[in-house]
């Protein structure tokens, strides 16, 4: 069988700009791909819609709300976008820039756990990122391994990181719009990631659930382990607002003053936690200078 007789997409050109190469990855509501385009002669990530969500207005509205929420940021650690459009066949489609690496996610898998230092880069770094989506009003609200991608380039000698999927982003100054883009049963967020106010109805969500997120991501990388589990979804996000904030230094050589940070970072009250994402990366930097101590 042919690689086209297996994705029917690879090959084609979509709205006259954009030829598919290769199959990258895919998810619920879209297929990534390698494709070159054409006028510019170089490869980008190409995510189009799925056919069978097109006709979805939420899965759509979503789609376009990525579009208009990344497009704003310009962070160096942030996924950068390209272009947008519809083709010919009425398939929704994102152009963004093709990186070389792995998901951070592949990381944990390989290895375990990351070094404190390595941990500190990276919160940094996803900091970044985060601090200028929430000035321009932008919430992430699905960070997690699977979306923090580890660039081989342009610094391969150390971890260089940017935050991909803006997927289920909320922006803040379109508030009603934002309403009508959830619906029962829809999926906002990754239980092992949401914060407590993400899960309860009529909560107040903020940029400090994109906090809440990111000491969890900082939990999981320096212990190896997630700080709530559950067999189910529903279980593993009833764990989110009813179980105590695990101790790390139960599960990995870490000092009670890892402890202190992650009471502090995934606080099940969002006013306990730091107020900028930026915060985040200076308190780590504080509790490894104890973790070299403790060694």
């Amino acid at each position: 069988m042919s690689r086209h007789a297996e994705d029917p997409n690879l090959g084609k050109v979509l709205a006259g700009r954009y030829r598919l190469v290769r199959h990258l990855g895919a998810g619920q509501m879209a297929r990534v791909y390698v494709a070159e385009q054409l006028e510019m002669g170089r490869n980008v990530a190409l995510k189009l819609l799925l056919d069978e969500v097109q006709l979805d207005d939420v899965a759509v509205g979503r789609f376009r709300q990525e579009v208009y929420a990344v497009a704003r940021l310009r962070s160096p650690h942030t996924i950068q976008f390209y272009d947008a459009g519809v083709s010919h066949s009425g398939a929704q489609f994102i152009a963004m820039e093709l990186l070389a690496g792995e998901t951070l996610r592949q990381r944990l898998i390989r290895d375990g756990r990351l070094p404190p230092h390595e941990v500190v880069g990276i919160a940094a770094q996803v900091g970044a990122s985060l601090q200028e989506a929430h000035e321009a009003g932008v919430l992430h609200r699905d960070l997690k391994p699977e979306n923090i991608f580890l660039c081989s380039h342009p610094t391969p000698w150390h971890l260089y990181v940017k935050v991909l999927d803006f997927g289920l982003a909320k922006i803040l100054e379109a508030e009603p719009d934002a309403r009508a883009l959830t619906r029962d049963g829809y999926r906002v967020g990754t239980p092992a990631y949401m914060a407590p106010e993400m899960i309860v109805r009529g909560r107040t969500v903020d940029h400090r659930a994109d906090i809440y997120a990111l000491g969890l991501l900082c939990f999981e990388l320096l212990t190896g382990q997630r700080a709530y589990e559950g067999r189910s979804p529903r279980e593993m996000a009833m764990a989110q607002v009813m179980e105590p904030i695990p101790r790390g230094s139960q599960l990995a050589d870490l000092p009670p003053a890892v402890d202190r940070l992650f009471d502090t970072l995934i606080a099940k009250d969002a006013a306990d936690r730091p107020q900028q994402a930026t915060d985040v990366a200076p308190l780590l930097a504080d509790a490894l200078s104890r973790i070299e101590a403790h060694q």
